[in-house]
């Protein structure tokens, strides 16, 4: 993600944050559902900190960063069940290890995104 949305995204989120909360990966991904949800399938901005995973709503008419949050998932809950890299990174994490999850697609030009998000949820970068 550009550094500009990337600054935009952390600037927004902060109110959001509890005491002692820290980003630890940002990025931008169309997210799916996996799982008996079926798929939703829409483009929203990651934020990853040392306790949750944020999902935050993009602007409908600029797509910047919002306070709108659509999803909050405890870090602990989280774990990396697959990854394919091709032109798009793909990401799927399982929730609290069960059938259910999302699937994070990261465009060639967030590459990065996905890639800071794995290094995030590797155990030793925990």
């Amino acid at each position: 993600m550009r550094q500009k949305l990337h600054d935009a995204l952390i600037r927004t989120a902060t109110p959001l944050l509890n005491p002692g909360e820290t980003p630890a990966a940002t990025g931008r991904a169309r997210v799916g559902r996996v799982g008996s949800l079926g798929i939703y399938n829409r483009a929203h901005y990651v934020l990853l900190t040392n306790q949750r995973l944020l999902l935050l709503e993009p602007h409908w008419l600029t797509s910047r960063p919002t306070a709108k949050v659509v999803g909050n998932i405890p870090r602990p809950l989280l774990s990396v069940a697959d990854v394919k890299r091709a032109v798009m990174t793909s990401v799927t994490l399982s929730i609290g290890g069960e059938g259910k999850g999302l699937l994070l697609s990261y465009p060639k030009l967030d590459k990065e995104g996905a890639e800071s998000l794995l290094k995030a949820l590797e155990p030793s970068g925990v």
